[in-house]
């Protein structure tokens, strides 16, 4: 091998053998590896990670509040419920609590003007117009569809919930899984620029897209803060106030692994300066012009 060669090989870029071992976001060493990997394979791990937390809501989901409303179901006359051209109509008068638990309850309001308590962190309520999601925060209304003709005596509302269940659990697992990748890679790109201005200067090598990548990973490392937030809210350790203020820590948390992942990064190299020809000495240190012999 000739001494170019050996030059050339000393000297290659060190990027793609630091992307191939980004897997993991949990440390500053290998956060900064993200910043070298390529945008689809930080892309990917987002995803994964997206799903993962969509997994863990999705059993939030299937532990708390599937069984609440498997009992409500349970609750409905043998006739007389149903939707009748964007109405729901309901055989008695009063309203009352077909289900609750302390995490969800299911009620019915035959009137808009009635009142009732809410029972758990969320409660949904069937109005004559629309379906309303009312917690803590205040509360949601959807309205039913303008065209849906449904009967929902108490078979044919278990027949409906039966054959909905895992479909409707599956298309929210996909779309919570979408909606975080989206939103996270959103949060990482408004991220890219300051942390450009942080890595100038504190003299740390990234590029500009390393920055969104880096930002995409720290936003990885985060999400674990919202799974143990989920599963500690369904495991009854975490009321309703404290999961709400895990969102808020979670981003926190982001930020601090940000930070550690920039400071992983390598410092940049200074090049030598061109040396100052009104400096003393600084002429003797130039390397001397040797002239050639024409004649030799």
């Amino acid at each position: 091998m000739s001494d170019a060669t050996t030059i050339q090989a000393c000297a290659a870029p060190t990027s793609p053998r630091r992307s191939r071992r980004a897997w993991q976001p949990f440390t500053g060493n290998g956060l900064s590896r993200f910043a070298d990997a390529s945008a689809s394979r930080a892309l990917g791990f987002l995803g994964a990670f997206a799903l993962t937390t969509a997994l863990v809501l999705g059993w939030s989901l299937h532990t708390i509040g599937w069984p609440v409303i498997d009992n409500a179901v349970r609750e409905f006359p043998e006739q007389g419920p149903g939707l009748i051209r964007g109405r729901f109509h309901w055989p008695e008068t009063a309203p009352r609590v077909l289900a609750d638990s302390p995490h969800l309850a299911v009620a019915v309001r035959p009137g808009d003007s009635e009142t009732l308590g809410r029972t758990a962190d969320l409660q949904l309520e069937l109005l004559p117009g629309n379906l309303r999601l009312a917690g803590i925060a205040g509360f949601v209304e959807i309205p039913w569809p303008a065209t849906a003709d449904l009967p929902l005596g108490r078979l044919q509302a278990r027949a409906a919930w039966e054959a909905w269940r895992r479909p409707v659990l599956a298309a929210l697992i996909i779309t919570a899984a979408a909606a975080m990748t989206l939103v996270w890679s959103g949060l990482a790109f408004t991220l890219t620029l300051p942390l450009r201005f942080i890595a100038f200067v504190l003299q740390r090598h990234i590029t500009l897209g390393g920055c969104w990548r880096l930002s995409v990973a720290a936003c990885m490392s985060a999400s674990l803060v919202l799974n143990l937030g989920l599963g500690g809210y369904v495991m009854r350790w975490l009321p309703w106030p404290a999961l709400a203020a895990v969102v808020v820590i979670h981003l926190l948390v982001g930020g601090l692994f940000l930070i550690w992942g920039l400071l992983s990064r390598p410092r940049k190299s200074r090049s030598a300066s061109a040396p100052n020809p009104f400096q003393p000495g600084a002429a003797k240190d130039r390397p001397k012009k040797t002239g050639s012999n024409p004649f030799g």
